[in-house]
C-alpha cells in the first residue's frame, strides 16, 4: 500500500528529531544536513501528486475539428487512444509528419487526421479501434461472422489478419477506405483507412504496427 503523505512527514520529522536530541548518536554519521533534507511531495487535493496526475490524464498534443462542421471533437479515450501514433501513420502511409492535424474522439475509436496533398482533410484520416475481450470469453479468430461482410485474408507476422473485400450493408464503402482486422489471441484492433491517405499496402504495413503496439 502507498504510504500517505503525512506518514512520511511524520517519519521524517521523527528521524530530524533523534538526530538533533542525540538519540541517534551511533548513527550520527547518517543525520541529514539541512541542505540533505528533500521538500516534501506537493499533495493536491483528492490524492495523488501532480506528477501523477500529469500521467493519469490523457494527452494528444492537439485536437482536429472540421471546420465545415459545429462538433467539437475531443481527445481520443479508452483502449483505443495512443495505440497508433501520428509517426506510425505518416511513416506507414508516407505522409509527412507535419501534415497532422490532431486526433478526435469517434465513441470508442481514435482517429487521426492528416493534409491531404489535394481534397478534403475531413476525408483524410485513419481510425483504429480496440475491442476489450471479456476475460473467460473465447479469443476470436476472425471478424464478427454477424457481420454481412466477405472478408479475405492478409499475411502479419504472429497475428491473423483479415481484409473487408464488400460491405453488402454499406454499398460504395469500400471505394473511399481499406477497413481491417487483427486479432492476437484477445488483443483485438480494428482499422479504417482512408484512401486519400493510404493505399491498401500501405493500410496493412499499419495494421501489423497497431496489432504490435497493442499492450
Amino acid at each position: 500500500m502507498r504510504e500517505s503523505s503525512m506518514n512520511r512527514q511524520s517519519r521524517s520529522l521523527g528521524w530530524m528529531i533523534a538526530c538533533v536530541a542525540g538519540v541517534a548518536a551511533p548513527l550520527l554519521a547518517g543525520c541529514p544536513t539541512a541542505r540533505d533534507i528533500p521538500p516534501p511531495p506537493q499533495d493536491q487535493p483528492g490524492g495523488g501528486t501532480t506528477d501523477e496526475k500529469k500521467a493519469a490524464a490523457p494527452f494528444c498534443g492537439k485536437v482536429f475539428s472540421d471546420p465545415k462542421t459545429a462538433k467539437h471533437n475531443t481527445c481520443c479515450l479508452g483502449p483505443s487512444a495512443g495505440i497508433l501514433k501520428p509517426t506510425d501513420v505518416a511513416t506507414a502511409c508516407g505522409a509527412a509528419p507535419a501534415s497532422y492535424l490532431g486526433e478526435a474522439r469517434d465513441g470508442d475509436a481514435c482517429r487521426l487526421y492528416f493534409q491531404p496533398a489535394s481534397g478534403d482533410a475531413g476525408d483524410s484520416w485513419v481510425m483504429l479501434s480496440h475491442p476489450v475481450i471479456a476475460v473467460g470469453a473465447p479469443a476470436p479468430v476472425r471478424p464478427d461472422p454477424l457481420l454481412p461482410w466477405r472478408w479475405k485474408k492478409v499475411a502479419l507476422r504472429d497475428a491473423i489478419g483479415y481484409q473487408a473485400l464488400s460491405a453488402l450493408n454499406e454499398p460504395g464503402l469500400l471505394e473511399h477506405q481499406t477497413i481491417l482486422w487483427a486479432g492476437r489471441g484477445r488483443r483485438i484492433v480494428g482499422l479504417h483507412a482512408s484512401k486519400q491517405l493510404c493505399t491498401e499496402n500501405q493500410a496493412q504495413a499499419l495494421l501489423q504496427r497497431a496489432i504490435d503496439a497493442v499492450p
